[in-house]
């Protein structure tokens, strides 16, 4: 029976949080890189209000690209002999990408900095998904926003290697990539964060 119970888990694991842990023995971990670009932005802003802004701002950016990155892992996951060609188009598109994540993070920051009010722009109907981030702004919960970053970037730096690094070395974590196992690992890598952030 306990071979049975093993065997049960072992399968239910979903392979991508394997990987996580996986990377965070490194030195270069993604809660390790996240930390450093925190560090980096603290010391770069002036002022208390300047690094609440670039907590926000930056927080944002990273949430919208990793949306973006999840779409690509759905597209290999139903596609997974074009794996490497999505990736580099992937790649290739960067610099229009970034300036489509910088307009819709602004329309989301003048959405946030009105208390919810939005004369009418593109991304009025996703407003919606930070509306939770419009109280903590207003109260100024720099603590909330720092947790915010650290978790964003974690996730970020993680996506990052497991499309550029592991998906093309490793095909059998393609099969993982379903809506289900990407949502729960971005949680999971989030949760982490959040855990060893507040342990610093």
């Amino acid at each position: 029976m306990d071979k049975f119970l093993k065997k049960r888990t072992e399968t239910n694991v979903n392979p991508l949080s394997k990987l996580f842990y996986e990377l965070e023995s490194y030195d270069e971990s993604p809660f390790k890189m996240a930390m450093a670009s925190y560090e980096a932005i603290r010391n770069e802003a002036k002022t208390g209000e300047e690094l609440f802004y670039y907590l926000i701002e930056d927080a944002m950016f990273t949430s919208l690209y990793a949306t973006f990155y999840e779409q690509l892992l759905m597209a290999i996951g139903q596609n997974p002999e074009y794996a490497v060609q999505l990736i580099e188009k992937f790649s290739d598109d960067s610099e229009e990408r970034e300036r489509i994540i910088a307009s819709q993070a602004q329309n989301h920051f003048s959405f946030i900095e009105n208390f919810g009010m939005c004369d009418g722009c593109n991304c009025c109907e996703n407003h919606t998904d930070v509306a939770e981030l419009i109280a903590p702004y207003q109260k100024g919960d720099i603590d909330f926003f720092t947790e915010l970053y650290i978790g964003m970037q974690t996730i970020q730096f993680a996506m990052e290697y497991l499309i550029y690094d592991a998906i093309p070395n490793d095909q059998e974590l393609v099969s993982a990539l379903n809506l289900s196992n990407i949502q729960e690992w971005r949680q999971q890598i989030y949760n982490y964060a959040q855990l060893r952030a507040s342990e610093v």
